[in-house]
């Protein structure tokens, strides 16, 4: 299985709430309409974000992030397949370019290996999803990343803490490799290549934004000795709602 990610903001004159109806209520539609090689899709919907670490004198990553997209696929020969339909460069592509700020675009094709399984949503009840990107730190390689990643959460989660208590689901999605003439179809270009991304789940808005920076802290505290295996510094953390299309 296979996670396309794209982390898009809205274009510029452009409010919050107009980019998120034209999402859900235009461009979701016109994907169910003709799924393609899609297995599954799902919008989140940020309401509240932060980015960078404590002491720093500036951001230094790109922010300001309206929604994420999740595509996720069987295989990459099914996702270029999706990609290069008509239906998607001619359709979709360009109703994308009708609410998406193109050249800020940030994606990445991933493999999402599932820590603790997310919570079920049914009816109107729609999972709070943290998604936190990290920012690879220099000199490490992607092994190492993944190893240290995955040892620094469990970690965490060995401690007795209300932070940990509070999580309802985790899957890290690792950055695969191929696919990049697929993930221009978001737009982008030149941003900073993001190792991973965690995805955390929590029972309302409140527990997230109680619970999760405490999370992060400790999760920090782990990549520092060495050097660090990512750099919060270049990190960011987006607070959403999900929405399934199909």
């Amino acid at each position: 299985m296979l996670t396309l990610i794209a982390a898009v903001r809205r274009k510029p004159g452009m409010t919050h709430q107009a980019f998120l109806h034209h999402l859900q209520h235009v461009h979701g539609p016109l994907s169910a309409a003709n799924p393609l090689h899609i297995r599954r899709y799902v919008q989140n919907h940020v309401f509240d974000a932060s980015f960078g670490s404590d002491g720093d004198p500036a951001h230094l990553t790109e922010f300001g992030r309206d929604s994420v997209t999740e595509l996720h696929f069987d295989s990459v020969e099914e996702l270029a397949a999706t990609m290069s339909d008509p239906y998607s460069r001619e359709v979709i592509g360009p109703d994308g370019a009708h609410f998406n700020d193109l050249p800020s675009a940030l994606a990445l094709l991933t493999r999402p290996v599932v820590l603790a399984p997310p919570p079920a949503s049914g009816g109107d009840e729609r999972p709070v999803k943290v998604l936190h990107f990290l920012h690879r730190s220099q000199g490490v390689t992607p092994d190492d990343f993944a190893e240290r990643w995955r040892a620094a959460h469990e970690e965490v989660l060995a401690e007795e803490a209300p932070r940990v208590q509070a999580l309802r689901g985790h899957v890290q999605h690792l950055q695969a490799p191929g696919a990049e003439k697929a993930l221009r179809h978001f737009g982008g270009g030149g941003e900073p290549a993001y190792a991973g991304v965690a995805v955390l789940y929590y029972d309302s808005p409140d527990e997230a934004l109680t619970h999760f920076p405490s999370y992060e802290r400790s999760l920090r505290e782990r990549s520092a000795p060495s050097g660090g295996f990512y750099d919060p510094s270049r990190s960011f953390v987006l607070y959403s709602r999900e929405v399934t299309v199909f």
